[in-house]
């Protein structure tokens, strides 16, 4: 009874005192306030205010592409207030005209649609059921880019990254995959797991082990770490059978990211320290409920990651990519904030945040847990943590009982199951609990959860198209252009979904117009583009016989706003094609007046020679008479 008690009191200590628990106000303060300064300063960098949102018709002309995607991703996690609607229209108008080309979103890069679902599901939208293809099918991102992805090329036709990504998305609602599917997860973590290399961890080139690639790995790998489920695969990096879990692969790949941190905190790829290998071991350390403030291993010469990473901190907010410039990367200096080390610095701060403040994973996008799971889970981490170093049979018998009724699905919050799998074995205690991945799947189409985690502020959920909207579409010039793009996209997305369309049926109807207009426009600059390829390149080679090509293009080229001629290829040199052709014909002319005088000259000086000749034969005759 005594011992009860005792242990009662323990756990109680433990939930007060934990680090979730027992965070410094200042600490988080701290963590907000640098995750807001890169936020502004990206702001800043393409000239936005402080006040207005980020995600504006600037920014969202890159939505679809890496320069795009991660912000909203990261702020996505956070619920830091922005224009998640307007990015949710532009990129899913962006995914029904990539799907009308032969590629779709790309001939061999599967990380396309991995980057483009999560975003997605950043936002609160739906990657399963986003947008609607040629033939009027749904399309559905998670089936195209990852379970279904072989059928047209291998997801790891680009490498590991087509694998990792693959299943860091797959597992990003814990996606069910239909029977008939190509891949299974089994399939792809084997596939994983081949590529470890002989040092433990993991590259792209399959040399030596990179702490990028090792950090992706782990965050991909992470859900299964508490499975007790065995591989048998081949390891390419040695040649030899081996058989493994996840978690001895992962324990490894830790112990070789532990020994490639430098003594200042940070990591780096390709012979140098950066933000964005720092960043990533961040992501990876918190999604297996590693502190990486704490964990000693994560601890060199008493700077931890947090310290290693700010040390690339700019005044304005922002954060550099390496302090040493690098004449092969000339985009990145050493004393300029860079938008992609800002970035990644930005998600792996949200994957810190929602770990030390208890919310889910970075990767994981649904529903928060109901408390009653998260106090159940709580609970049990601070049990096992509790367990005395010789544990009673009943003891562990009754964890491992509280282990299995955690839903499968949340079994990778029990952060601290590995001592409760250790002591069973010790104790010769049978591990009956399922195979991870074979139950991983919960749902097959769903939206991302954004959570407001900077206030008490909810994400709006009532559409309503308002009088300011209403003031946009009416300063909408009469002849759109690309220009006006995203402007129309998110102006008659918002409308077909507010609860007052019926109000705006006349302004839809201008929406869809316009929206027709830019789409032929931009249908006739990528014809144009393709006509400049296939009959002007290359300009130095223009000859006459090339005129009336010229000319077409030339006036097609005139008939676009100046703001879409920029966007067709060589633009300038468009533009001097008319005149080069003038000139060229202009010296034919001239070439072939002159050579008509020149023949003129020569027939005349003939017709004078002979005149001569025949005077002269004349006088000769004369005086022979």
């Amino acid at each position: 009874m005594n011992n009860k008690i005792y242990l009662v009191c323990l756990l109680l200590f433990c939930y007060c005192f934990s680090p979730l628990q027992a965070l410094a106000s200042d600490e988080t303060e701290e963590l907000k306030q640098v995750m807001e300064d890169i936020i502004e300063w990206k702001k800043s960098s393409i000239g936005t205010t402080s006040e207005s949102n980020l995600f504006n018709n600037s920014f969202l002309k890159n939505a679809g592409d890496t320069m795009g995607d991660w912000y909203p991703i990261a702020m996505g996690r956070l619920g830091y207030s922005d224009d998640y609607a307007a990015y949710l229209a532009v990129i899913e108008d962006v995914v029904e005209k990539r799907y009308r080309t032969s590629d779709k979103l790309s001939d061999t890069k599967s990380t396309e649609w991995h980057r483009i679902s999560l975003a997605i599901l950043s936002v609160g939208g739906d990657p399963t059921q986003i947008g609607i293809d040629q033939s009027g099918n749904t399309i559905n991102l998670i089936q195209d880019g990852t379970y279904n992805r072989g059928k047209t090329v291998s997801l790891g036709a680009q490498g590991i990254n087509g694998w990792v990504w693959g299943l860091i998305t797959l597992d990003s609602m814990r996606y069910m995959i239909p029977q008939d599917s190509y891949y299974s997860r089994d399939a792809i973590i084997k596939e994983i797991l081949c590529l470890q290399l002989a040092d433990g961890g993991f590259s792209f080139y399959q040399d030596v082990a990179d702490a990028d690639i090792t950090a992706m790995t782990l965050q991909a790998l992470a859900p299964y770490y508490n499975s007790e489920q065995v591989y048998r695969y081949t390891q390419q990096a040695t040649g030899k059978e081996t058989i493994k879990t996840v978690r001895q692969v992962v324990d490894e790949a830790l112990e070789t990211l532990s020994s490639l941190q430098t003594a200042k905190g940070d990591f780096k790829s390709w012979d140098t320290e950066n933000a964005e290998s720092t960043a990533q071991v961040l992501v990876a350390l918190t999604a297996l409920g590693i502190d990486p403030l704490t964990d000693t291993r994560f601890i060199k010469n008493g700077k931890n990651i947090l310290d290693g990473l700010y040390q690339y901190k700019m005044n304005d907010g922002g954060f550099i990519h390496a302090k040493k410039y690098n004449p092969e990367n000339p985009t990145s200096l050493p004393d300029e904030s860079n938008s992609m080390a800002s970035e990644q610095v930005l998600v792996a701060l949200a994957s810190l945040y929602r770990y030390q403040n208890g919310y889910r994973s970075l990767y994981d996008f649904r529903q928060e847990q109901p408390e009653n799971i998260k106090k159940q889970i709580q609970l049990l981490n601070d049990s096992i943590k509790a367990l005395p170093k010789e544990p009673t049979t009943n003891q562990v018998e009754e964890l491992f009982e509280q282990y299995l009724a955690i839903p499968i699905t949340e079994r990778s919050y029990v952060y601290a199951y590995v001592k409760l799998a250790e002591a069973m074995e010790k104790l010769s205690i049978e591990n009956t609990s399922e195979p991870l991945a074979k139950n991983m799947g919960e749902i097959i189409h769903g939206s991302g959860t954004v959570t407001a985690l900077f206030d008490a502020s909810t994400i709006e959920k009532e559409i309503i198209f308002t009088i300011e909207d209403v003031e946009k579409v009416k300063s909408l010039p009469s002849f759109a252009t690309t220009e006006h793009y995203v402007e129309v996209t998110k102006l008659l997305q918002k409308l077909e979904r507010a609860e007052n369309l019926k109000d705006y049926e006349d302004l839809l109807q201008l929406l869809q117009q316009k929206k027709h207009e830019i789409e032929e426009i931009e249908e006739e600059i990528q014809a144009l583009n393709e006509k400049i390829l296939e009959e002007l390149y290359p300009f130095s080679e223009l000859s006459l016989k090339d005129k009336e090509s010229v000319e077409q293009i030339v006036a097609r080229f005139n008939n676009l706003s100046e703001y879409d001629q920029q966007k067709i290829l060589s633009a300038e040199d468009v533009k001097k094609s008319k005149t080069q052709i003038a000139n060229l014909y202009r010296a034919s002319i001239i070439s072939i007046v002159l050579g008509g005088f020149v023949v003129c000259a020569i027939i005349f000086v003939i017709v004078r020679v002979r005149k001569r000749r025949a005077q002269k034969r004349n006088t000769e005759e004369w005086f022979d008479e």
